[in-house]
């Protein structure tokens, strides 16, 4: 399979658009506000705000126009240790890099939660309380009028590895399946990790030597000591002490691999940024990116990109031979409803037809996906199907196809009236490209109101004119569906009118008007103000 990375960057406006093609179709669609911040994988120093009972969960101000949300879930089994280390560095300055790092380093001397676990039954406010500083990181980016989600189980992420400076596990990545090659990089590990750390090594790690994992190690060490050095000397709070890479870098950091032929980007400066990550961490693979620099084609007009978004992001999604997908979104879940469309050859009723359409819509479903990075709750309706056996189908077919999906994902069979529940892990807002505008008429409803609604209001404002006296003759304008209403029939409403009040009445209808807006106008041509 070939990838392209098609990075926009547009400095001016702070956004960059990355756009992940898969043999030459769009897969992963991405944007990042440069001046934003907040983002995935930030680490901050928060102030506890509010602790709510109720929810076993507290808010946290991290310097979001939304305050944070840290549930009890989400304390780290070593957090008592955590919140003693922050106070003491905070109340008094430590001395020297090695005694920080000692001092936000596990051991079985100073580490007050040392392989212990959380209870299940715990209360929030027995470990936070408010105005209380604590160490955070975003779990998930803020979304709708949400703030972001944090976790005190810090991390930080490389290549080959995530660092974790609050636990003392060793895993691999289950997508490593070589049990050779498991214990391999577990005995690699265990020799070159500092105590009191933890780590979880990941696939990209496969093959690689220990030269190259200490190497990242180090990196990621240094890049922890740092934060905790502006830790040490901060004195106004809430703080970030460490910022994630861009999506572009994280992007290329979490998905290189060899099927990627190029890097395609239109930005000089973010161009040279990528190429010297690459040659830290990929040295071979830095070749590979370039600069595109036509200035009469946009870069996502050369690459198709803008053409499948416009076609790709909408509420109806075509895929197969006129059937078509019809996505849905909710304030509590996502709906996609499978649908055989008028070009289906066979009846829409027939078993084989049903299963044909349901297949087909298993690849594009899974696409959508990862594409809108669609995350909570997705129900999904099929065709019916009466045979069980293909509802099962189905099923290990959708399973097949998220297998490629690296978000934390669980699928549940067919229900017998054609359901599928899907929960997608959500790590930031969905992707949307807004393919329309709202109508200006029915503000995006899709319904109007029967122009008998605005009758009462058309004929008041006359009968008032009509007892004023003031005018001979008056014009009423308004959007011709209106304008049609009051002159259709040889008995129109507006002839009743103008022999019920004894006032000369014109009605013109102007296109440009909403359905709902009228106006009259004296002999003049001059707007009457009520």
């Amino acid at each position: 399979m070939n990838s392209q990375l098609i990075i926009d960057s547009d400095p001016k406006s702070g956004r960059t658009n990355i756009a992940l093609l898969e043999d030459a179709q769009l897969v992963e669609y991405k944007t990042e506000n440069i001046n934003k911040g907040f983002a995935l994988g930030d680490i901050y120093v928060g102030v506890v705000t509010k602790v709510m009972q109720s929810l076993n969960a507290s808010f946290v101000d991290i310097g979001h126009k939304h305050q944070a949300f840290l549930h009890y879930n989400d304390l780290g089994p070593r957090v008592e240790f955590m919140l003693g280390c922050v106070k003491r560095v905070t109340k008094s300055k430590v001395k020297g890099k090695e005694q920080l790092l000692s001092l936000f380093t596990p051991t079985e001397g100073n580490d007050e939660g040392q392989n212990s676990k959380m209870p299940k039954d715990g209360r929030i406010g027995d470990y936070l309380k408010p105005g209380q500083l604590v160490l955070v990181q975003i779990a998930r980016e803020a979304y709708a009028n949400k703030g972001p989600s944090l976790t005190t189980d810090i991390s930080l992420a490389g290549r080959n590895m995530v660092l974790m400076p609050f636990a003392s596990a060793l895993k691999v990545s289950s997508r490593l399946r070589a049990p050779e090659e498991v214990k391999r990089l577990e005995r690699l590990m265990r020799s070159i990790l500092p105590p009191g750390f933890g780590a979880i090594v990941r696939t990209a790690a496969e093959g690689k030597t220990v030269e190259s994992l200490d190497s990242e190690l180090e990196e990621l060490l240094s890049r922890w000591q740092e934060a905790l050095e502006q830790l040490a000397a901060a004195s106004k709070f809430p703080l970030r002490l460490l910022s994630e890479l861009d999506r572009s870098s994280a992007l290329i950091r979490d998905n290189l691999n060899g099927s990627y032929s190029e890097i395609q980007v239109n930005d000089r400066d973010l161009y040279t940024q990528i190429r010297s990550y690459l040659s830290q961490i990929a040295p071979k693979s830095a070749d590979m990116v370039k600069l595109y620099s036509s200035k009469r084609v946009p870069i996502f007009d050369q690459y198709d990109v803008a053409k499948q978004m416009r076609k790709l992001l909408g509420r109806t999604v075509d895929f197969h031979k006129g059937s078509y997908l019809f996505i849905e979104h909710t304030e509590a879940l996502h709906v996609i409803d499978v649908n055989s469309g008028s070009g289906s050859k066979l009846a829409q009723s027939s078993e084989d037809s049903a299963f044909e359409v349901n297949y087909a819509a298993c690849e594009e479903i899974a696409r959508q996906l990862r594409l809108r990075d669609i995350g909570g709750i997705i129900v999904i309706d099929f065709i019916d199907m009466r045979a069980a056996e293909n509802r099962k189908k189905i099923y290990e077919r959708m399973r097949e196809l998220l297998a490629k999906d690296k978000v934390t994902h669980k699928i549940l069979p067919l229900t017998d009236f054609g359901l599928m529940q899907i929960t997608r892990q959500r790590h930031g807002p969905e992707q949307r490209v807004d393919v329309s505008e709202k109508c200006p008429s029915c503000n995006g409803t899709g319904k109007l109101n029967s122009a008998v609604t605005i009758e009462d209001d058309i004929v008041g404002a006359y009968r008032l004119l009509a007892e004023q006296k003031l005018y001979k003759s008056v014009e009423l304008r308004v959007h011709p569906f209106v304008a049609s209403y009051f002159t259709i029939g040889l008995f129109s409403r507006r002839r009743k009118l103008v022999q019920q009040y004894g006032l000369k009445l014109k009605v013109r209808g102007i296109s440009s008007y909403p359905v709902l807006t009228f106006k009259f106008f004296d002999e003049n041509g001059d707007e009457i103000m009520f």
